[in-house]
């Protein structure tokens, strides 16, 4: 098993923490609105966005938590 202590872990916490401003980011963007779906289908892209934030922000939270797991097992916890 690789060594999870010291930067390998500060590196994940970094790498969540730009991933989950990038998404907070991508939530404010304006994102080209979808008149229509082939089959003459309609979306709500707002309502849309706002359910893909909704679970990449839970699963970002599942990360840190699995995360906060590893570091508490590997004596790291409190250098996150």
């Amino acid at each position: 098993m690789t060594n999870l202590k010291g930067p390998n872990l500060a590196d994940v916490t970094t790498s969540l923490n730009c991933l989950r401003e990038a998404i907070k980011k991508l939530e404010r963007s304006d994102l080209p609105e979808v008149d229509a779906l082939e089959g003459h289908q309609s979306v709500d892209t707002q309502s849309s966005l706002n359910q893909c934030v909704q679970v990449l922000e839970r699963l970002m939270t599942e990360m840190d938590d699995t995360v906060a797991m590893l570091a508490e097992a590997v004596g790291e916890r409190g250098k996150l």
